[in-house]
């Protein structure tokens, strides 16, 4: 359950993105999850530096870091699926910049149209394209969110090169 401050980030988080222009959602919302993500996978594993993160979690390499959410348990194989066609949607638009792109374009519509963890919540159920968007992505920001707080799941080390799951 969100609450208190992390309440007032989420409203904030949709706040924001109801403002922004199609392409400015598409692309500020996929910078939001991939910190979250990366937030995910640091609170999952032992005490390393910033390179040792960086090979798990590659700047630039999106499609990389949402593998490694899967293989270290952050994400199920469905919100794997969904991030990955979130950051198609993102790709489409950041690599579009100067064609005239919008939710509603075919190619970004039948992305959307693919969603899933959007269905979840039967009261949410829409076929709008941008609704579909953001409502998968704060499923995943409220599963990154709490899945990044959860200090029962850690990886230890344990000896040179073992790791143990507590």
């Amino acid at each position: 359950m969100i609450s208190g401050t992390d309440y007032e980030k989420l409203k904030s988080y949709l706040d924001e993105f109801a403002r922004e222009s199609d392409r400015g959602c598409a692309v500020l919302v996929l910078c939001t999850l991939e910190d979250l993500l990366v937030q995910a996978i640091k609170s999952r594993l032992p005490e390393c530096g910033n390179d040792e993160l960086r090979n798990i979690a590659p700047l630039g390499r999106l499609s990389v870091t949402i593998s490694n959410g899967l293989l270290l348990g952050i994400l199920s194989e469905d919100e794997k699926k969904d991030f990955s066609i979130l950051v198609k949607v993102r790709n489409k638009f950041a690599h579009g910049a100067f064609l005239d792109l919008s939710f509603a374009h075919a190619d970004i519509s039948h992305l959307c149209s693919t969603l899933t963890l959007c269905d979840r919540l039967s009261e949410f159920v829409t076929k709008k394209p941008r609704a579909r968007f953001m409502f998968s992505a704060t499923m995943l920001y409220l599963v990154l969110h709490q899945r990044s707080s959860d200090e029962t799941w850690r990886l230890e080390v344990k000896g040179e090169t073992n790791f143990e799951i507590e």
